[in-house]
């Protein structure tokens, strides 16, 4: 039992290691992309790895929309069979 716990618990870390470095990733990008970015010579090489700067906006509040819009229909779901519940009791 404890072999396969320790094998767990590597996974794990080894999950919270991607994500964590994913997290970073991100961060560092679109902290580059918008703040740093627009101080940068258009012509600049730098500009053709970063999409257009309307972009860093959208892309944040679509993706806020997007995450509201699964969470509302969540605690939707989850409030129906709740009340589902307590009826059949």
């Amino acid at each position: 039992m404890s072999h396969l716990s320790a094998q767990m618990e590597l996974g794990d870390k080894a999950v919270g290691f991607l994500l964590t470095l994913t997290s970073i990733s991100i961060f560092t990008y679109y902290t580059f992309w918008v703040i740093i970015l627009p101080f940068v010579d258009s012509d600049h090489f730098v500009h053709k790895y970063f999409l257009p700067q309307e972009y860093a906006i959208l892309i944040p509040v679509l993706a806020g929309v997007v995450l509201l819009s699964f969470l509302s229909v969540f605690v939707g779901l989850v409030m129906l069979k709740s009340k589902k519940k307590k009826k059949s009791n």
